[in-house]
């Protein structure tokens, strides 16, 4: 059951968003360009907004980061496990080997905070 609470607390998923946020805020800085945090900008404001408000507006705000990390690894999928048989492109390295099991958690973390949320299931979800 402790698993189950730690899995349905928005507030566990919010802080492992807010790890991959601040991962891109260095990748913008260190590969692509500032201009990168046009997009992880957004998507960090939505996370601290689920991490603060909770509930099923915070289960809408963390729904759309979850909706985009979906759809890159809908189109990025084969590309995401060639790197981690092939050891990772030049930015990344072997860092594949974490950073992939780490979003990919945080994509079912997002999922079962999300459900707990809207279902009224979560220690959150009447305030």
């Amino acid at each position: 059951m402790a698993i189950m609470n730690f899995l349905s607390d928005i507030r566990n998923a919010a802080l492992a968003n807010a790890v991959i946020v601040i991962f891109h805020i260095y990748i913008a800085f260190a590969v692509e360009g500032p201009s990168f945090l046009v997009i992880v900008l957004p998507i960090g404001a939505l996370v601290a907004g689920a991490y603060f408000v909770k509930g099923k507006i915070g289960a809408a705000l963390l729904a759309l980061p979850t909706l985009g990390y979906l759809l890159v690894f809908a189109m990025e999928g084969p590309n995401m496990v060639d790197m981690l048989k092939t050891g990772g492109d030049e930015d990344v390295g072997w860092g594949i080997y974490l950073l992939l099991p780490f979003w990919i958690f945080t994509i079912l973390l997002n999922i079962v905070s999300i459900i707990a949320e809207v279902r009224g299931t979560s220690k959150y979800s009447n305030s």
